[in-house]
């Protein structure tokens, strides 16, 4: 892994502590889905999209993500946080095959925080 990736990789890692601590003050975010006979629209919901990712639809998946999960829900920032996270641990080359980046983790989860008020600029340093 590069320098760039290795820094950007870095950055999701740092940017999800964040948003966990100023959140929900804990220093992890994992969305648990519940057992099969317990789960709720918006856990069928997530885990359709979590497979859609494992496919290797991870555009398609984030496009459900950002349009379909209702943002009022009280879980929506964990289901969000946990899917850059769940995303950021596939391998590049993985990444690359499907169209997706790294940079697009991180603008994200930025964009996460923007919207919770956390971050109201960009925080990344050109390298």
């Amino acid at each position: 892994m590069d320098y760039e990736q290795d820094y950007v990789m870095r950055m999701i890692k740092d940017m999800v502590r964040a948003l966990a601590l100023l959140i929900f003050g804990k220093r992890d975010i994992r969305y648990e889905i519940p057992e099969e006979n317990a789960r709720t629209e918006e856990d069928d919901l997530y885990t359709r999209i979590l497979q859609m990712a494992d496919r290797g639809e991870i555009n398609e998946a984030e496009n459900i993500l950002l349009t379909e999960l209702p943002k009022e829900s009280s879980n929506y920032v964990v289901m969000a946080a946990d899917f850059y996270q769940h995303i950021a641990e596939y391998s590049d080359e993985f990444l690359e095959e499907h169209n997706y980046s790294r940079d697009e983790i991180l603008e994200g989860l930025e964009s996460i925080a923007r919207e919770y008020g956390i971050l109201d600029r960009d925080i990344r340093m050109e390298i």
